[in-house]
């Protein structure tokens, strides 16, 4: 795991479909992304993705996020504190806005940042 490509939460950038299609123009894994998230989001989501929003090149870059990482709480605490990930958070343990992440759909970020804290299991 190279933890360059790490997002501030743990998930794996250049794992997601929405970075895969920006970095390889993919116009149909757009299309499916949107439809996807739309249904697996959809108590989140004001409206229904579109191919259109499906443009991201990573949690780190300042510019070319995509619309749920731009606005990501967890990413603008990581910043406001100056800090890596949240591996290196002191209340990584106990963060609420953490966990409720890792409990939807999100466990294998966890698993990174565990790893990133000497924890693998």
């Amino acid at each position: 795991m190279k933890i360059s490509a790490l997002g501030y939460c743990g998930l794996n950038c250049e794992e997601c479909s929405v970075f895969i299609a920006t970095a390889t123009n993919d116009n149909a894994l757009r299309q499916k992304t949107a439809k996807k998230w739309s249904q697996r989001y959809a108590e989140f989501l004001q409206a229904d993705l579109k191919p259109e929003d499906m443009h991201c090149r990573g949690c780190r870059s300042e510019d070319d996020l995509f619309a749920g990482c731009q606005d990501c709480p967890i990413r603008t605490c990581v910043q406001e504190k100056d800090l890596a990930s949240c591996a290196s958070c002191a209340e990584y343990e106990s963060c609420v806005m953490l966990n409720g992440f890792f409990s939807y759909h999100h466990e294998h970020a966890k698993a990174n940042l565990d790893e990133m804290r000497g924890k693998s299991q």
